[in-house]
């Protein structure tokens, strides 16, 4: 079976947007976690404790999107393409 010419735009395309959704699911609970603890420190005066327990809020949900992410990469390379 031939491949089409441009199947090989379509796995960068693919690839491309792979590194989207890991870039967005790191970046997204890290900036609004952060903004929400910088927020409530500014409210209840108790800098830098809400910011950094919103980082590290966020580096565990970070985690677990990306580790699902990956997962499903790796199921993806392992069936063959029709």
């Amino acid at each position: 079976m031939v491949e089409p010419k441009n199947n090989s735009r379509v796995r960068q395309l693919e690839a491309l947007g792979m590194v989207w959704n890991v870039i967005f699911s790191i970046a997204i609970p890290t900036t609004l976690l952060a903004l929400g603890g910088r927020w409530l420190d500014n409210r209840w005066h108790s800098s830098p404790w809400m910011t950094l327990l919103g980082l590290a809020l966020a580096l565990g949900i970070s985690y677990v999107l990306v580790s699902r992410q990956a997962k499903a990469i790796a199921a993806n390379l392992k069936t063959p393409k029709t």
